[in-house]
């Protein structure tokens, strides 16, 4: 019976009570965001349509639509149910082997465009989180914070082009790194599930405000083989008229390679590589 006794103590202490006091904790969670980084997704599309427009034979181009989340989050307590926290995580997202094999009209030259575009952003929340117990094992956590981002992008390909029998050869590659910083803020709510004392099964969505811009770094450009020095570069956003065969409209582009040009600027900025939107993630938390 002291044995019973004893383990039914010790099953008390460890279930987790109604409206029980917030705790230090640390949670690590991995999830996905849906993302919209338009300035660089309206740029692969009018990449196709003007070549298609011109008689280019070829498909879409992928877009960027999809982010991987990665955090660790640091909550201290100010009461029973207002917390602060600190958080450290990595959004990545990439479209590698945007790839698109062409063919040039009658003429009979043929090609591939080659495309690899990676965005990486490092970022620091601060925020306060409020816990409303739902049950003994249920707690709900609405949740805001500053943000900032620490971003990469990276662009990099190449055009091959020939002429039916001949093979086609590398005409141009290119690698462009550049660097930004800015803030930005998040909204969201957490469930946390106890199963036990001190560990917890988490999920955690949300929107963010997260519109990177700025980027500057270098391009490096290899015509026929022949590489050129490295030039200082920043990433812009730009929009020209364009009127084929009476079809007119503004074609939009990022100031990359295989941009199309010669043709009266309408709208010049810089270019927002946008990560804002929904995301979800889940992992575990651990409390002191």
């Amino acid at each position: 019976m002291k044995k019973w006794t004893m383990l039914l103590l010790l099953l008390a202490c460890l279930v987790p009570s109604v409206g029980a006091a917030e705790k230090f904790s640390l949670r690590i969670s991995y999830g996905a965001g849906k993302i919209a980084p338009s300035d660089l997704n309206n740029f692969f599309a009018d990449f196709v349509a003007l070549r298609r427009a011109i008689g280019y034979v070829l498909p879409a181009m992928k877009t960027l639509d999809w982010s991987n989340d990665f955090e660790i989050t640091l909550s201290v307590p100010l009461d029973d149910h207002v917390s602060i926290f600190a958080s450290g995580g990595l959004i990545g997202a990439q479209q590698v082997g945007n790839d698109i094999d062409f063919t040039s009209g009658p003429g009979g030259g043929y090609g591939t465009f080659q495309r690899n575009d990676r965005i990486r952003s490092l970022v620091a929340r601060l925020g306060l989180s409020y816990a409303v117990p739902l049950s003994g094992t249920l707690t709900l956590r609405p949740h805001v914070s500053i943000d900032g981002y620490w971003s990469s992008f990276q662009d990099d390909g190449a055009q091959l082009y020939g002429y039916s029998p001949k093979p086609a050869q590398t005409e141009l590659s290119w690698t462009t790194d550049t660097k930004a910083f800015n803030f930005g803020y998040t909204l969201g709510v957490g469930l946390d599930f106890a199963v036990w004392s001190n560990l917890s099964l988490t999920v955690d969505t949300g929107w963010r405000r997260a519109k990177l811009s700025g980027f500057e770094g270098s391009y490096q450009e290899t015509n026929f083989g022949d590489a050129a020095e490295p030039q200082n570069f920043r990433l812009f956003y730009y929009e020209q008229d364009v009127d084929l065969d009476l079809v007119g409209w503004a074609y939009r582009a990022l100031n990359l390679p295989e941009a199309y040009s010669g043709y009266t600027v309408r709208v010049i900025r810089d270019a927002a590589l946008d990560l804002s939107g929904f995301y979800a993630r889940a992992g575990i938390k651990i409390s002191f």
